[in-house]
């Protein structure tokens, strides 16, 4: 592959040799090329392109010029500079019969008039959108001093123009984008991150105040305790409120466990996700520490997503309970690996099918393991493979390839939301912890995994039989 693209641009470079050849510019016109390439790479601003572009015909070939550019409708021109007065004040200035088209054109008061237009490599990465790629036009006056000759060489000067228009567009939009994200990382600092935090403290205060009801209501206890001293009808009214306190309390400290766990569960992604590491090098940038697989990655994940599968009826086949804990334990960053396994419950919840087993038994569920890939990674190195199974139609080979692929969704997936993301995204964060991810298709359905390096002998993780084939 690497052979076929240095042959493709070996020919781009000889054809390019071959239409300078034919083109036979004079030696002014080669100067105002060198010129004109020199000058747009020395200055940065926009501004000042514009005045190369109209200063070079004019110091070269005695041409004045006038340079148009559309605006962000794609239909009005404007005028942006000219070789008398410069970078325009007024857009409105210039000549009225300049319009956009196709072709180059000569004006009834004798200029020349040819569209600008930009790489098309790029016009899709602009967010302007502009007519049938021609960012604007170029005046040249006066025309009767404009050979067929230089008509041509005019031309190919205004298509460089085009070409470094679209290239200093697309740098400031790029710094605006990183001045806008800076401003939006300090932002959500600001506004999101730090009042996340007075929740836990709220949470501390629901605990308190919970606590202190179970106190009251001991405190009713001790008064239903005396009742053969009381009337009946006061010993029954005790107790009810007993009973009614009792029950309102433990309601409420359930309500107030699912806000902790939903709690954790947000604070941890917000401060994965928009960390500010992450937007100062524009990449996913690691925190990693130690940490229990089990019990701090995927069981608080899992739990977020029983309540969805108990209501699609998914059973669970939880195996890693029999693992010691201290054989999971390893050095990751714990809230992106939280979001791996977010993407595939998410996916399980979603695609999860009913199948046939071999004894004729109606089943659907998802299971999760793990296993030792002894010097997976090479001499020294071993691979711990973590995986997630769910039954269902079996996934084709040339699909399987394709499903972490940026933006791919498997046939059939249209009735269920998504984006096609998640998977990509568990591939790039596996891939910057060193490990490689990918899908098994099995008999029953399908085995996702990732696996991740581990030099031998440190926090080695013990090996479970793992076939995923037969996983229950």
């Amino acid at each position: 592959m690497g052979q076929s693209k240095l042959e493709r641009v070996r020919e781009r470079v000889r054809e390019k040799l071959e239409s300078y050849t034919k083109y036979n510019f004079e030696r002014l016109q080669e100067e105002a090329f060198a010129s004109f390439f020199d000058l747009a790479q020395e200055y940065t601003t926009l501004e000042t392109l514009y005045l190369v572009c109209a200063l070079v015909p004019k110091e070269f070939f005695d041409l004045d010029a006038r340079l148009y550019l559309l605006d962000q409708d794609g239909k009005t021109l404007s005028l942006v500079c000219s070789s008398t007065k410069g970078v325009e004040e007024d857009a409105s200035n210039g000549n009225s019969e300049v319009v956009v088209r196709e072709e180059p054109y000569f004006t009834e008061d004798h200029s020349y008039v040819i569209p600008i237009r930009g790489n098309r490599a790029v016009s899709d990465l602009l967010p302007l959108q502009y007519v049938k790629d021609i960012l604007g036009m170029f005046e040249l006056f006066p025309a009767d001093k404009i050979s067929e000759q230089q008509r041509f060489f005019l031309e190919k000067f205004t298509n460089r123009i085009g070409y470094n228009l679209h290239q200093k567009q697309l740098i400031h939009q790029n710094l605006d984008h990183i001045k806008f994200i800076n401003q939006l990382v300090a932002d959500i600092e600001h506004n999101v991150i730090s009042p996340n935090i007075y929740y836990r403290l709220f949470l501390k205060k629901l605990r308190r105040r919970i606590d202190n009801g179970y106190e009251i209501q001991e405190m009713v206890r001790e008064l239903v305790s005396f009742c053969p001293e009381i009337d009946d009808r006061t010993c029954r009214k005790l107790r009810e409120i007993f009973h009614s306190l009792g029950r309102n309390i433990e309601a409420l400290d359930e309500s107030r466990k699912e806000m902790e766990n939903h709690y954790e569960h947000t604070s941890l992604y917000l401060e994965t996700l928009l960390r500010r590491e992450h937007f100062r090098h524009g990449t996913y940038v690691l925190r990693k520490q130690r940490c229990n697989f089990r019990t701090e990655i995927i069981e608080p994940t899992l739990a977020r997503y029983l309540p969805h599968f108990n209501k699609k009826d998914i059973k669970v086949d939880n195996r890693l309970e029999e693992v010691p804990d201290e054989l999971l334990e390893l050095v990751v960053d714990k809230g992106l690996l939280s979001q791996v396994y977010d993407n595939f419950f998410s996916n399980a919840v979603k695609y999860t099918e009913e199948i046939e087993d071999e004894y004729g038994y109606r089943v659907k569920f998802v299971s999760y393991g793990k296993k030792l890939l002894k010097e997976y990674f090479g001499k020294g190195v071993d691979g711990i493979k973590f995986t997630v199974f769910t039954t269902g139609k079996s996934i084709d080979l040339d699909e399987a390839d394709r499903l972490f692929d940026e933006g791919y969704r498997r046939a059939g997936s249209d009735l269920e939301v998504g984006t096609g993301h998640g998977l990509y995204f568990v591939k790039h964060i596996i891939e910057i912890h060193g490990g490689e991810v990918g899908v098994e298709p099995q008999k029953y359905g399908n085995t996702f995994y990732f696996i991740l390096p581990q030099r031998n002998g440190k926090m080695a993780v013990a090996t479970t039989q793992e076939d995923g084939s037969r996983p229950w």
